[in-house]
């Protein structure tokens, strides 16, 4: 390893964990100097990721307060170090860091917001789905159809009611309710339970009979295809269909 590569990671787990001081060693600088300068880096490099987490992150930073907020964020950024330089990436590891948390839904408010974060910055999907060629299918063939989901779409569930906690941006009495969503081009769109199931068969490529078949058995009663084609391929979460 050349010197100067041990450098670089000596000051970087300096920055990290103050404590580790072999890199103090390294300067021209009295000790207490050298920490002096090096609290300038750690101060602009931690400051940064805190905001960025702030971003990221804001209801579960309302919810919990700013003093409770600050203190986690600055654990998480002495634990788990940023891995790329876009700053967008940073933070994927939070909503586990907080599964201990005293707030019961909050690991799972975190991980919410942060599939809203990455459905801005998720590659749009260029796919339109093809309602004339659709209609102008025989009867037939309905039961073969396999349809397919918006890319940069992904379903979200909780056992807490996290989508009425990030709506009203507060605590909530009955937070003890399952909720569903999908999160695509930047929107949150909230689901009840059989559309939840609907478009998580879809993922799985289930043919349009076997979707029927499933959702029937689940709920022991009939339901309205056509009202959920027409509701997901409205709003863009179903971009596609095959035989």
């Amino acid at each position: 390893m050349s010197n100067l590569l041990k450098i670089q990671q000596d000051f970087c787990r300096h920055i990290y964990k103050k404590s580790d001081r072999k890199v103090l060693k390294q300067t021209i600088y009295s000790d207490a100097e050298a920490l002096e300068r090096f609290n300038i880096y750690r101060n602009n490099i931690l400051g940064s990721f805190e905001s960025v987490l702030s971003s990221i992150f804001p209801i579960t930073k309302k919810i919990i307060g700013d003093k409770e907020f600050d203190k986690l964020t600055q654990k998480f950024c002495q634990k788990f170090y940023s891995k790329s330089g876009d700053l967008n990436e940073f933070g994927i590891e939070f909503p586990q860091f907080l599964k201990s948390h005293e707030t019961k839904y909050l690991k799972d408010l975190a991980q919410l917001e942060l599939f809203y974060h990455q459905s801005y910055f998720a590659k749009k999907s260029e796919e339109k789905f093809d309602l004339k060629k659709f209609k102008k299918l025989q009867p037939e063939s309905f039961s073969k159809v396999k349809f397919t989901l918006n890319s940069s779409s992904v379903l979200f569930n909780s056992k807490f009611a996290i989508i009425s906690i990030w709506q009203k941006e507060r605590k909530i009495r009955k937070f003890s309710e399952a909720q569903f969503a999908v999160i695509h081009s930047n929107k949150i769109f909230p689901l009840n339970e059989t559309e939840f199931l609907f478009l998580s068969l879809i993922s799985k490529k289930k043919s349009l009979f076997k979707i029927y078949e499933e959702i029937y058995k689940k709920s022991k009663k009939d339901i309205d295809i056509g009202t959920l084609i027409n509701r997901f391929v409205s709003d863009g979460t179903i971009v596609k269909f095959d035989l």
